[in-house]
């Protein structure tokens, strides 16, 4: 199978799957051709680097870095003949990713009430304004508009 070909099953483009071959992820066999200038330049795909490139596809979209996915890749080609060797390696990469997203998921939700309550001191200051038709000046910072109201400022309305 050609690059072009392995391309369209995996939906990859054949530029990323010939980076993931200079990174060593994957290393099809190289086919002569009949053309003096493209001898020995044919990638031939079988069905082992349709495996890998397939794993490395869905790792990626996971977020596995380049060099985990290598990490993964060489417990596999050093274990035993089933692949189970390097079941373990994913099953700690997925651990620390699900560690990253819960981190992320934490830092998400505290941005949320941050921002939530921005907006409410943004609604308090133009609910006090909302008679006059042009703010007090000196009275107000821009800087006030995404600060949070301080406890100060909420005994006073």
């Amino acid at each position: 199978m050609k690059i072009s070909d392995v391309a369209k099953k995996l939906g990859l483009n054949p530029k990323t799957i010939r980076f993931y071959e200079d990174q060593g992820l994957i290393t099809p066999q190289r086919a002569d051709s009949g053309s003096w200038f493209s001898k020995g330049k044919n990638r031939v795909f079988v069905q082992e680097d349709l495996s890998r490139l397939d794993f490395v596809k869905k790792a990626r979209e996971l977020d596995f870095s380049i060099k985990e996915i290598q990490s993964v890749l060489e417990h596999y080609d050093q274990g035993p003949s089933c692949g189970c060797g390097a079941r373990s390696k994913v099953d700690e990469l997925l651990k620390r990713k699900l560690d990253e997203v819960r981190e992320l998921q934490d830092s998400l939700k505290s941005l949320e009430e941050r921002l939530l309550e921005i907006r409410s001191n943004n609604a308090a200051i133009a609910s006090r304004f909302a008679d006059a038709p042009d703010e007090p000046q000196g009275e107000f910072l821009i800087a006030d508009y995404i600060l949070p109201v301080s406890d100060g400022d909420k005994k006073k309305d």
